[in-house]
């Protein structure tokens, strides 16, 4: 049975956090994507668990919207996702929706506002999860092209 909790950063759940993203790395599927280390990792961090094993995370971190953008006004309290991510094999069983909505559990009496930056090689399934699934609102993109020379 897979249980959805928050985790406390003790050193056997840091270990597994570092490995699973290692793995996250592994799989090539986010641009630029590089190892945790224990510093990266911050609280609130929310767990998929197989018995005793982390199969899935999110985390992030708290802040003020410095200026007004077009959706969230000036001075609000937000939370940034810094990272969402599940096992190849625990995908499509609704574990990212549920990691998700424990998230936004644990943090909505401090946030007004949950946010994201994605750097994922896969735009369509991102944008279905966190907009169409989620309800979040698509705000901008930044988008490139290696040029050949």
């Amino acid at each position: 049975m897979i249980k959805i909790e928050k985790a406390f950063l003790d050193e056997k759940n840091i270990r597994e956090l570092c490995d699973l993203s290692k793995r996250w790395v592994d799989e090539d599927i986010s641009w630029g994507m590089v190892p945790n280390t224990k510093e990266n990792i911050t609280e609130p961090v929310i767990v998929a668990r197989d018995n005793d094993t982390i199969v899935g995370y999110s985390f992030g971190s708290f802040y003020v919207m410095e200026k007004k953008t077009s959706g969230i006004p000036n001075k609000s309290k937000c939370f940034s996702v810094d990272e969402l991510y599940v096992l190849p094999e625990y995908r499509n069983i609704g574990l990212g929706k549920k990691l998700y909505d424990a998230l936004i559990d644990e943090i909505k009496e401090e946030a007004d506002y949950i946010t994201l930056s994605t750097s994922t090689k896969d735009y369509k399934r991102i944008l279905r999860f966190y907009c169409e699934i989620n309800q979040m609102d698509f705000h901008d993109a930044f988008l490139f092209k290696k040029i050949d020379k």
